[in-house]
């Protein structure tokens, strides 16, 4: 993921992603500099720009896309 990727997102939408990411990733035990913590920062960016801006709706997306992602392929 890129500085580019966040351009679609103002400053309190990126917050709201950075936190969400990391409590997914404290609750799973993953680093966020780790492949899956690079996924769940991805996906949680992709989720944002896809309209899911509170932190709930973002959490439930990201865990749910993060359990079927787990089944794809493995990260780290």
């Amino acid at each position: 993921m890129s500085l580019q990727d966040l351009l679609p997102l103002d400053e309190s939408h990126i917050d709201t992603v950075t936190t969400v990411v990391h409590q997914w990733c404290k609750f799973h035990r993953v680093a966020i500099d780790s492949g899956r913590g690079r996924v769940a920062m991805t996906t949680a960016v992709r989720l944002a720009i896809g309209g899911k801006h509170s932190s709930p709706a973002l959490a439930e997306a990201l865990g749910r896309s993060m359990r079927i992602k787990q089944f794809q392929r493995p990260v780290d």
